[in-house]
């Protein structure tokens, strides 16, 4: 029962306008094992490219005037996705040409030629519902983890995070269990980010950090322009459980609903940090009525909201970021009509009064307020020539 497992995601591969599914893949798979041929009338041979041949496909060119970098970033890594699953679609076609031909007593050459975990193996499917979260990490001063989680970070480019500016440097009296003030890596494709998890897991992306640059703006410990890149020391390499999200370049958001959703390794009503990566579904408020609500917590590093900050949480608590949320985004999932979901980032993880206390929702850096900043700093000389939406 070897091919028993292969096909444990949701797939649909279409062979010669036939569409097979799941279970219908797998009897096809058994029945040819076994013996009981009954797919004989399937023709492979007429077919204008070989069914094993490699899948070679051409990214579109998504640049045009009037948009955004951002905006043509989010289209590719969209475009990245959804070619991934084709890719695993022509693998499942592939698989079902070499049984039908071994069946039938031939043995194609490409049976010999392909690395045999390519040909079977096929793609694992998506690991992680939230494929762009990364934890931040800070070594350990016992040395037992060796890291420490503090902050959540959003990959947004093959070697670019978004984080909050307070996770750039932390303090030393505070935080007394870390050898050093900067974080040192970020860990990607994992939910479980405890050490003593791989195994179940599955192998961690630690990458380490090269530099961090807060926004120039940013004056700790005042409450605003709370945002940072982290530059990270090599390239991403994306795959089905380590994707960037999408960052929302526009200051209106009233179409996009009222909920967005949280992520975090944060503490927990346990009080307790948590190594699963935790989510929520929020409300997103009023500045104005959140202005109101927040009234009686200003002081001289917040005199109140501003348009480069949002508001989020449930009125009525329970729900809420705590400590060690801090940084990760604010986003909404948007459907992909062949793939999976996309996130567009809405926001950053800043500061909250408590955790989950009734009224007492969640103050976020808007991003919108800051992408021409992300821009330049991400894109460089890729960033076009655009009316700015900055606020």
């Amino acid at each position: 029962m070897l091919w028993m497992g292969l096909f444990t995601a949701t797939l649909y591969t279409v062979v010669q306008s036939q569409t097979y599914s799941n279970d219908e893949l797998e009897k096809f798979l058994l029945d040819a094992i076994q013996g009981n041929d009954t797919y004989d009338d399937i023709d492979f041979g007429d077919s204008k490219q070989k069914p094993c041949e490699p899948f070679v496909t051409e990214m579109p060119d998504y640049k045009m005037t009037g948009r955004r970098i951002s905006e043509t970033k989010c289209l590719e890594y969209i475009w990245e996705m959804e070619k991934r699953d084709k890719e695993q679609q022509w693998g499942n076609r592939c698989r079902i040409y070499l049984v039908s031909q071994i069946k039938k007593g031939i043995f194609p050459e490409i049976y010999f030629i392909v690395n045999y975990s390519v040909i079977f193996g096929g793609r694992a499917a998506l690991k992680g519902e939230f494929p762009h979260m990364g934890a931040v990490g800070w070594r350990s001063k016992s040395g037992s983890p060796e890291w420490l989680f503090k902050c959540g970070s959003t990959l947004i480019s093959e070697n670019f995070a978004l984080t909050a500016g307070h996770c750039a440097i932390l303090s030393l009296r505070h935080s007394r269990d870390i050898q050093s003030p900067k974080p040192e890596i970020i860990r990607f494709g994992v939910e479980n980010i405890a050490d003593d998890e791989f195994t179940i897991n599955g192998n961690p992306t630690d990458v380490k950090i090269k530099r961090i640059i807060r926004h120039p703006s940013y004056a700790p410990p005042k409450k605003y322009f709370d945002i940072a890149l982290i530059e990270l020391e090599s390239v991403v390499q994306f795959k089905d459980n380590l994707q960037p999200a999408c960052l929302w370049p526009y200051s209106d958001i009233s179409h996009l609903g009222t909920e967005a959703t949280l992520t975090g390794w944060g503490y927990t009503e346990a009080g307790e940090q948590s190594t699963n990566l935790q989510t929520v579904v929020v409300d997103i408020i009023e500045n104005s009525k959140c202005d109101s609500i927040l009234k009686t917590f200003r002081n001289r590093n917040w005199d109140g909201f501003r348009e480069t900050q949002l508001c989020a949480g449930k009125l009525v608590g329970g729900v809420d970021t705590c400590q060690g949320d801090s940084g990760g985004p604010l986003q909404i999932k948007v459907p992909l009509k062949t793939y999976g979901n996309m996130y567009q980032i809405l926001g950053v993880t800043s500061f909250g009064i408590k955790c989950g206390q009734k009224n007492r929702p969640g103050v976020y850096t808007r991003v919108s307020s800051f992408i021409d900043w992300i821009e330049e700093t991400v894109w460089g000389h890729q960033v076009q020539d655009t009316a700015s939406e900055t606020i």
